[in-house]
């Protein structure tokens, strides 16, 4: 009785306190604004025309890194139907995310979201200076949540699977053995 009580706690503080709990597949992401290096402004609720790729950049590690090139590659495939935005939650530091970014040749947005906003309220919750278990996210057009995953470890099939890819061959990806 006593473990009732306490799921039943538990489900009602999370249906009255929904900004308390993580954000899961299916659930809507709160609407943000960002600003990128120039200044300029980015809100999300101007993408749900699209589907939308968020990806939150840490020190990334190397294999991250690598991916990034794919999932630049991806974005230019799928073109207008597609946005990708990166948010870089490094604090102060611009040209960590920057010099990664450039190297990889992406055209994407870097926004700046120093105090891990976006990722708070989402609930994705990581030590400082660590990406989120899921540093990746897809939505949908109404801004819903269809994949969360890890950049690292996302195949490319799934990635092209879950963006609606009419392609019947893979984009070809830095990493042996994927497709």
């Amino acid at each position: 009785m006593k473990n009732v009580f306490w799921k039943i706690l538990i489900r009602l503080k999370w249906f009255l306190h929904p900004a308390d709990r993580k954000r899961g597949m299916g659930d809507s992401v709160p609407d943000f604004l960002l600003r990128d290096l120039s200044g300029t402004a980015y809100i999300l609720s101007s993408y749900y025309r699209k589907k939308s790729v968020i990806l939150w950049m840490t020190n990334l590690c190397e294999t991250c890194q690598e991916r990034i090139g794919f999932l630049s590659r991806v974005c230019n495939e799928f073109g207008p139907r597609v946005e990708v935005l990166a948010i870089s939650i490094l604090g102060n530091d611009r040209a960590t995310p920057e010099s990664i970014l450039r190297k990889y040749g992406v055209k994407f947005p870097l926004l700046l979201d120093p105090g891990d906003w976006v990722g708070k309220v989402l609930g994705f919750e990581h030590p400082p200076g660590a990406c989120p278990m899921h540093n990746l996210l897809i939505l949908d057009i109404s801004g819903r949540i269809i994949l969360k995953h890890h950049l690292s470890a996302i195949t490319d099939q799934k990635l092209l699977d879950v963006l609606g890819s009419s392609r019947t061959s893979p984009i070809p990806s830095p990493l042996a053995g994927e497709g």
